[in-house]
């Protein structure tokens, strides 16, 4: 940082003192001290192409590739895609879907 420590906390404390009660209440919440209103913003390209959806999206294009006759899969393309997602990272939601899915194709003969 090239900027000295005053310097800093001088335009923290202008950043902060020009923000909305709500603002202020939420960087309180959090913690004044470890707020750093000077930070680069997450970059959204990382997030779409990051390790996971890569995966996913090759697991979902070998989904694809296996069940060639299931045509209408492709419509559904962003909602197999977040399911996918959602089951690489472990989501409880996305867990029960799958139990329940394995569960019905079980239980559909009944």
């Amino acid at each position: 940082m090239s900027e000295s420590s005053s310097e800093y906390e001088t335009k923290k404390r202008a950043i902060f003192e020009g923000m909305s009660q709500r603002g202020q209440k939420r960087i309180l919440r959090l913690g004044y001290e470890n707020w750093d209103p000077f930070q680069e913003p997450k970059d959204p390209r990382e997030q779409i192409l990051g390790t996971v959806y890569v995966k996913a999206d090759t697991i979902v294009r070998q989904f694809y590739a296996a069940n060639p006759t299931n045509e209408g899969a492709c419509d559904f393309h962003k909602d197999l895609l977040d399911f996918a997602v959602s089951l690489l990272r472990g989501e409880r939601r996305a867990q029960i879907l799958h139990e329940f899915c394995n569960w019905f194709q079980g239980n559909r003969g009944e």
